[in-house]
């Protein structure tokens, strides 16, 4: 019996030791100012907003989701309940890049949307012909700080 409880118990360490294995395995995404090769779309009110967004975003709803931490915001649930939807309680960390693009990118364009109505700087590049579209506007800066490498 003594044998069996040893087996047990190195069992018991091994699961749980690959349990925090797979956790100490999650990379947080990054939320750094992307580069622009056309000037004409460097637009740094419109950067800074996506970076402070998407810093915020990682630190309240992507890094609790993805450590498997139980939802205590709408924007926790809002991402969990996705990936449940899709992937059942076990998601990946690509998917989690995947289902936060989606909810991430929602907030982008509303804003994106008020921006280019209400901030002159951002009319003023739009004018210039840095994007033809609202829906172009919105693709390039999607692009530029999706959570999908």
């Amino acid at each position: 019996m003594g044998l069996l409880k040893t087996v047990a118990l190195f069992g018991a360490i091994a699961v749980i030791s690959v349990g925090f294995s797979a956790c100490s395995s999650v990379t947080l995404p990054t939320s750094q100012i992307a580069s622009h090769e056309d000037e004409v779309r460097n637009i740094p009110v419109i950067d800074n907003m996506i970076v402070s967004l998407k810093q915020e975003y990682i630190n309240k709803c992507y890094a609790p989701v993805i450590h498997k931490n139980p939802p205590t915001t709408k924007c926790q649930t809002d991402l969990f309940q996705q990936l449940e939807r899709r992937y059942h309680s076990n998601f990946s960390q690509d998917q989690v890049n995947h289902a936060s693009d989606d909810l991430f990118f929602k907030d982008v364009n509303e804003r994106l949307a008020s921006m280019s109505k209400k901030d002159p700087a951002v009319r003023e590049a739009i004018r210039q012909g840095a994007f033809r579209s609202q829906d172009e506007m919105f693709a390039y800066y999607k692009s530029k700080y999706s959570f999908v490498n």
